[in-house]
């Protein structure tokens, strides 16, 4: 008769597993959303070449490095995006792979081309916003 006594006193309350509950669905929605595009940055690769510098991110979401370099990006974009085309050539995309495969980069590397579409620089692997910077500086 004691059994019965124990296992009801051992019994977790509801207010707990609501709480838990929540807690856990919340833990997950939060990870769910930082794993969500950021949007700002085309991956519109037809404006090379056209009327201004373009400086190009390769991008591989299998890889961690880009994710970086595509923060020095978003912050460049206020700064610069008037005057230099800010644009990613992501890897699962055909005319991305494409850009790849021709300037020889890989996930992170930054390429400078020209308002006529030559490479002034890259493919540069910036480990600073400084570097991002430099680069910007070559276009002026």
């Amino acid at each position: 008769m004691t059994t019965s006594q124990n296992t009801a006193s051992k019994r977790i309350p509801g207010w707990i597993k609501t709480l838990f509950l929540v807690l856990l669905l919340s833990g997950i929605s939060f990870a769910a959303w930082q794993q969500l595009p950021r949007g700002g940055i085309s991956t519109d690769l037809s404006v090379i070449g056209t009327d201004k510098p373009t400086l190009v991110l390769t991008r591989d979401t299998n890889y961690v490095g880009g994710g970086e370099v595509l923060d020095f990006l978003r912050a460049a974009q206020a700064e610069h995006g008037e005057r230099v085309y800010l644009r990613i050539a992501h890897q699962g995309q055909e005319d991305g792979r494409a850009f790849a495969q021709d300037n020889d980069s890989r996930d992170g590397d930054l390429v400078l081309l020209d308002a006529e579409g030559e490479v002034i620089a890259g493919p540069v692997l910036p480990q600073t916003y400084a570097d991002v910077e430099a680069l910007l500086a070559q276009t002026e």
